[in-house]
C-alpha cells in the first residue's frame, strides 16, 4: 500500500463520487426493498452508475444513497412517492452548496497548540490569518482566526 498524504485523504475523504454501493446494500442501508430500488429506477427517480465490461450489478454513488434515504424519510412521514420525490428534490439544491461550501474549504486537518483542528483556509484576503474549527468534548464547535507565519 503506497503512502498517502494526510491532506490527500482528508480532501478524498469529503469526495462523495468515491463512495459506491451495491443494490443490496443501499437497500439495507436505507431499509428500502431491492425491488422498489429497481421500480424507483425504472421510474427515472434514481439511477445506478454505467459499468463497463460484464458487471450487471448496479450500483449507486452517494448522492442516490442521500436521495433514497430522504425519499424514504418523507414515505415514512405520510408524502406520496411523488411529493417525497419533490421535496427530495428542493432539499437537493441546499445539500449542493453545503458539499461544495464544504469540499471547496475544508483543506484538511492539523495539529494547532497541540490539539487537531480543521483548517478552513484563510479567513482574509490579504491572507494573513486563517480559520481553524475544532470541536470539545461537549460536541461544541469553536473558530480559531490564527495569524500565519507566511510573507
Amino acid at each position: 500500500m503506497s503512502f498517502v498524504p494526510k491532506h490527500h485523504f482528508h480532501k478524498n475523504a469529503l469526495k462523495s463520487e468515491v463512495f459506491q454501493f451495491r443494490i443490496g446494500e443501499l437497500a439495507t442501508m436505507t431499509g428500502v426493498s431491492t425491488r422498489q430500488l429497481r421500480y424507483w429506477e425504472s421510474k427515472g427517480i434514481i439511477s445506478s452508475l454505467s459499468r463497463e465490461g460484464e458487471q450487471d450489478a448496479r450500483v449507486y454513488n452517494y448522492k442516490t444513497y442521500v436521495a433514497v434515504a430522504a425519499i424514504k424519510g418523507f414515505l415514512d412521514d405520510g408524502y406520496t412517492l411523488k411529493a417525497a420525490v419533490e421535496k427530495t428534490h428542493e432539499l437537493e439544491q441546499s445539500w449542493r452548496v453545503l458539499h461544495e461550501v464544504m469540499s471547496q474549504a475544508v483543506k484538511g486537518v492539523i495539529e494547532l497548540d497541540g490539539k487537531n483542528v480543521v483548517d478552513l483556509g484563510y479567513f482574509d484576503d490579504e491572507q494573513q490569518q486563517r480559520l481553524f474549527a475544532t470541536i470539545d468534548d461537549d460536541n461544541k464547535v469553536h473558530y480559531i482566526v490564527h495569524q500565519t507565519d507566511e510573507n
